[in-house]
């Protein structure tokens, strides 16, 4: 077994790190989704965007998904169905509860979004190195994929599976 590293009382925790290197990856989203004239999404509308798709879904399970209260959810959900981007609409499963999905508006701006976030991540590559990042996406999607499923369910169980195997 490795001995972890020695961590100095001078070196910045890799939390805080991890932190840091997010903060400008989303500076530099949110400059480009501005450029792209979608001034009125926030930071917090994230949540949505990256989790509802197709047939939409239940407030519990973004609110799960996200990492946040429900009424915190609802809120975000209210503020995106106010700017057209968002619909409730009757669960067929179970009428008496609502799904949330996406209205066209909110497609097309999922769509930018993530085209954005292919362009950054291009970018990073370009600034320091393809490889490197790539290699920084494969094992921040293990380390996701191990310790926060519930939040990477875009990554597939056969990729997970492929992890914890590994």
């Amino acid at each position: 077994m490795t001995t972890p590293a020695k961590i100095s009382d001078r070196q910045p925790p890799l939390a805080a790190l991890l932190s840091d290197a997010s903060e400008a990856m989303l500076v530099e989203f949110r400059a480009a989704l501005i450029e792209a004239g979608y001034t009125d999404i926030r930071p917090t509308h994230g949540c949505v965007f990256r989790f509802v798709h197709e047939d939409g879904m239940r407030l519990t399970e973004l609110a799960c998904r996200a990492g946040v209260t429900k009424q915190s959810a609802g809120e975000i959900v209210d503020d995106l169905v106010g700017l057209g981007y968002v619909e409730r609409f009757p669960d067929p499963a179970d009428r008496r509860a609502k799904l949330i999905r996406l209205t066209e508006k909110g497609e097309e701006a999922q769509r930018v979004g993530f085209g954005l976030f292919a362009q950054l991540e291009q970018r990073w590559g370009e600034r320091y190195g393809a490889e490197r990042v790539a290699q920084m996406r494969e094992l921040l999607e293990e380390i996701a994929a191990t310790e926060a499923p519930q939040a990477v369910p875009e990554l597939s169980s056969a990729a997970r599976a492929a992890f914890t195997s590994a």
